[in-house]
């Protein structure tokens, strides 16, 4: 069974993405400044969007005071013309009752009118015929005068009076069309404030979009963050090669094939039978760097343990672990599968340096 073309080729695949991964520690750092320097830079944008938004929300705070304040004046005017209208009505009424007032006072005037004629021609026939002495027809003539000029005094107050109330009545129509100018101009500065708000609101949307995307980013660039200590720290208090000897089994069983890469069918890993179902565990601390099918090898899950060390595992009935995810030392990742040199159920195993096979007997604490 060739098993050396496919793992090969996968972890040649592999070398390039994780290349940061397989980095001196000093890459790693400078790598972690450059990603704490843009996360820096994200906080700081963040904050400054907030400071608008905070802001924005102080213009919106104005903007509704201007409103309230609006509507207050709104109030005010609409008081006043119902007041204007109110008085209106009642110069009206009073309108109404001098025109009546006035009716009654024409209709006596041509009343007296009508009396004053006859008296007023029979007295000028007989004065014609100086039936009476000149003294009798004047005193006739000065009383018919008297009332005849009586009533017209009556008429000439009625008509003062009447244009009283029409100059009255003109001046209510003015306050009415005056407080109806102010309303518009009220109702006019009323929708530019509403504009206003409306826009202030669509900016506020726009820089909280933003927060929310430079949010976004600054998570993403934190867990790379994360992600780079991590393999600091793997590589300066977790050293693959410090554990040669020490390593845990990656499962409970018995040595069926062993490691012989020069033998006429390289082996360059071993072959472990397990009971079925067991648990498959992680020798080492490290990230789960491939977890697919691979021709020849069934389920295969590939850890990356930092400073170029890797450790294989085939024939799994199941993986437990996702690729890219961070794994402990001991943590399970699966559970193992048929395993046709064991006849049964059973793992393959390998540890690579450089892509290049190693023995895992010289690596893994003494057989149990």
């Amino acid at each position: 069974m060739n098993r050396v073309l496919p793992v090969c080729g996968v972890l040649a695949l592999l070398a390039l993405p994780f290349a940061a991964a397989a980095a001196q520690p000093a890459h790693l750092e400078r790598a972690l400044q450059q990603e704490r320097q843009k996360a820096d830079e994200r906080k700081g944008a963040m904050q400054q969007l907030t400071a608008r938004e905070h802001e924005l929300a102080g213009q919106l705070g104005k903007i509704e005071n201007r409103m309230r304040s609006a509507q207050d004046r709104i109030k005010a005017k609409e008081s006043a013309l119902d007041a204007a209208r109110r008085q209106q009505d009642q110069f009206a009424s009073q309108y109404e009752a001098i025109r009546l007032k006035h009716d009654k006072a024409v209709e006596q005037l041509l009343r007296i009118l009508r009396a004053l004629w006859p008296i007023r021609a029979q007295g000028m026939q007989e004065g014609l015929r100086l039936g009476d002495s000149w003294d009798a027809t004047d005193r006739r003539f000065q009383w018919n005068s008297a009332a005849y000029f009586r009533a017209r005094a009556v008429f000439e107050d009625v008509r003062r009076q009447e244009r009283a109330i029409a100059g009255v009545l003109a001046k209510q129509r003015a306050v009415e069309a005056e407080v109806d100018k102010q309303l518009r101009a009220v109702n006019a500065d009323k929708d530019a404030l509403l504009r206003d708000r409306l826009a202030v609101n669509a900016r506020m949307n726009q820089v909280s979009d933003q927060r929310r995307d430079l949010e976004g980013e600054l998570q993403s660039i934190l867990t790379t963050i994360r992600q780079l200590n991590y393999q600091l720290v793997s590589q300066r208090s977790r050293k693959f090669d410090a554990f040669k000897a020490s390593l845990p089994w990656p499962v409970a069983g018995r040595v069926v094939t062993g490691y012989a890469p020069s033998a006429k069918t390289p082996r360059r890993g071993i072959g472990l039978a397990a009971l079925e179902g067991g648990t498959v565990r992680s020798v080492f601390w490290g990230k789960v760097v491939h977890n697919d099918i691979l021709r020849g090898l069934g389920r295969v899950v590939i850890i990356y343990h930092g400073n170029d060390y890797y450790s294989l595992y085939a024939y799994l009935a199941d993986a437990t672990v996702q690729t890219g995810q961070e794994v402990e030392k001991d943590e399970s990742i699966g559970h193992v599968g048929y395993y046709p040199e064991a006849h049964g159920s059973g793992l393959y195993f390998e540890l690579r340096f450089h892509q290049k096979p190693i023995n895992p007997l010289l690596w893994l604490m003494p057989a149990q």
